[in-house]
């Protein structure tokens, strides 16, 4: 074997052991953990529209006055406009309650005739899309990070960091008065576009929620073409 040969053999490899160390065994780039929150809020920045299911385990989430649920599940509009399905505890009764917003207007189906009603009173949560006060702030918001082994979440490879998560930005997205404290929380990240694909956070963000509660927030089908309107 000639000795230019040898030396393209070994150039190759010095490439490739170069290339594995930049992106490591999974071949995404070995990110620290705020590096990997910073670039999730950038890139949920530019995200119009997504689809969201929201559930726990160790209680039922506070949702506003008197209701809770179990699950969430619908789409958001940036910057205003939200629609979704809640599981929730109407008395001692557990129904489906549909739910829209658009601005300050909110509508909700009565849990008894499923006719759809507009709310007298205007108000709005902070939208999971606004940059500063939803979901991009929460993520620049998250305190002694640290990284976790890379995982995947429905089939997405991503980046998995752990912190903590003031209680009271939380519940400002459910519109709620927010308990002081933290939440312990884990962030997944894709590696391909840098989107947040999920995040469990335990314990209450409100007085009527059990200490242990758990919830897990999945995103989905990103600026995918979503209508909201009246439904009155």
């Amino acid at each position: 074997m000639s000795l230019m040969r040898l030396n393209r053999r070994a150039a190759l490899a010095s490439l490739a052991l170069v290339t594995l160390s930049a992106f490591g065994c999974g071949g995404a780039p070995d990110l620290p953990a705020p590096e990997v929150v910073k670039k999730a809020s950038d890139a949920l920045k530019t995200v119009n529209s997504l689809h969201f299911k929201l559930a726990s385990a160790g209680g039922k989430m506070a949702i506003g006055s008197g209701l809770a649920a179990s699950t969430i599940e619908g789409d958001v509009i940036r910057p205003d406009r939200l629609k979704g399905t809640a599981v929730s505890t109407f008395g001692k009764v557990t129904v489906e309650i549909s739910f829209i917003a658009i601005g300050t207007q909110q509508f909700i189906t009565n849990p008894l005739t499923k006719q759809w009603e507009k709310l007298p009173t205007p108000g709005s949560a902070a939208n999971l899309l606004d940059p500063d006060h939803g979901a991009p702030l929460l993520l620049t918001q998250v305190g002694n990070l640290r990284k976790a082994t890379n995982d995947t979440v429905a089939g997405v490879e991503c980046y998995h960091v752990v912190g903590d998560l003031s209680a009271s930005l939380v519940a400002g997205l459910v519109g709620a008065s927010g308990v002081s404290g933290t939440l312990a929380g884990d962030v997944w990240v894709a590696t391909t576009d840098l989107l947040p694909r999920r995040i469990h956070l335990t314990g209450p963000v409100t007085s009527d929620e059990p200490p242990q509660i758990q919830r897990v927030l999945d995103l989905s089908n990103f600026n995918e073409s979503i209508t909201i309107e009246s439904p009155v």
